[in-house]
Formats: C-alpha cells, sequence, structure tokens
C-alpha cells in the first residue's frame, strides 16, 4: 500500500465565515459564565483551535464580543425554529411549543447580558443590542409566529397578528420578572393565562 494511501486524511480547511461562526458559537456560552473577563486563551480551548487563530479572525476580544451580541440577538435562528412547528389543529399544543422556544431565546439573551453586566462590561453609545432592545428586533419573529397561528385565526378574539404581539410580550415580562427575582411560569401556565385570562372561576362576580 502507497505511503501516501496510509495517512490520514486533512479535513478540509474552514473558510473564514466558518471559522468565525464556529468561535463565535464556542464565545457565547463562556460569555454567560464568566462575561467581560473570559480569556481568549478560554474561548481558543473551547473552540478547538490555538490562541493566535482567534486574533487571525478578530482584531481584538472586543471586536469578538460584539459579533456574539449580533449573532444572538439575530431574530433568524427562532423565527425558523417557529416555522418548524408542525401546524396543528389543537391552538393549546401550538402555543406551548412557540412559548416554550421564545421562553428559551429570552434566557439565552437574558444570561448573555446578565453575565457581560456582572462583570462591568459596557457597551459601546449607541449599541442597539441591550435586552430591552430586543423587543425592536422581533419582526421576522412576528411574522413566523402569526404565520402559525394563522390556522387559528377564528379562535383567538383579537385575530392571529394581534394576538402575536400580546404573546410575546407576555413570554418577554414573563422571563424578564425571573431574572430580577420573580418567579417564572411553565410554557403550559402562559397559554393558560394567554388564553383564558387571570380571572378565577372559584368566585363568582363581585356584589
Amino acid at each position: 500500500m502507497p505511503v501516501a494511501s496510509q495517512r490520514r486524511r486533512r479535513a478540509p480547511a474552514m473558510s473564514p465565515e466558518d471559522r468565525r461562526d464556529s468561535i463565535v458559537r464556542a464565545t457565547l456560552p463562556l460569555l454567560a459564565e464568566h462575561g467581560g473577563n473570559v480569556t481568549t486563551s478560554q474561548i481558543a480551548r473551547a473552540a478547538g483551535i490555538a490562541e493566535g487563530t482567534v486574533f487571525r479572525v478578530f482584531s481584538d476580544k472586543k471586536e469578538l464580543i460584539g459579533a456574539c451580541l449580533e449573532a444572538a440577538f439575530r431574530p433568524d435562528p427562532l423565527a425558523e425554529e417557529l416555522t418548524a412547528i408542525p401546524v396543528s389543529d389543537n391552538l393549546e399544543r401550538t402555543l406551548v411549543h412557540a412559548v416554550r422556544a421564545i421562553g428559551a431565546h429570552v434566557d439565552r439573551l437574558g444570561s448573555l447580558m446578565q453575565g457581560l453586566a456582572a462583570s462591568g462590561y459596557r457597551q459601546d453609545d449607541g449599541e442597539d443590542t441591550d435586552e430591552h432592545g430586543t423587543m425592536r428586533h422581533l419582526g421576522p419573529i412576528s411574522e413566523a409566529l402569526s404565520a402559525l397561528l394563522a390556522p387559528h385565526d377564528r379562535a383567538l378574539r383579537l385575530g392571529a397578528e394581534r394576538s402575536t404581539g400580546y404573546l410575546i410580550g407576555l413570554v418577554f415580562v414573563d422571563r424578564l420578572a425571573g431574572r430580577f427575582g420573580g418567579t417564572t411560569a411553565a410554557p403550559e401556565e402562559l397559554v393558560d393565562l394567554f388564553l383564558r385570562g387571570a380571572g378565577s372561576t372559584k368566585e363568582g362576580p363581585p356584589a
């Protein structure tokens, strides 16, 4: 057997864009844990690369953190996740799937921003990536959720499009409350509140 055939084949080299995305994915959970104090050596270990590779892709750690924030706040992944939820005749089941996906997205953003804030990291003035500012990045998410609820338009008193905004707001408020010492509800509880309101059926109307 030729010597060359015995050699282990090398994996194809990553494109610069793929390498950049790989480093960002490896860095995001580290930012939630260490905030801006994360070291490039920690990032390199998590990404499985040499530390010098980080600086061949990003000019400095600040640029890398900026790329991580941009990736974390990008709405497309959540919009695609909502689009992939199977169409169901059961509105409640559909809403539970949607609330679970949105809640997980908000939790990831919250952990990231909390980790950065705890480390004293400060964003540049005018950088539009604060946790409350995510409401301005929800266009694709709202569209995907509205399309998911469209088959149930007549079952929703405000219709699918208007109900979408209220549902997203409810999930955001619930998850943010949990980060300020409150309790968060299970997706099933939020869906029940959304569909049936907060009134109790145990008591009649006031006299």
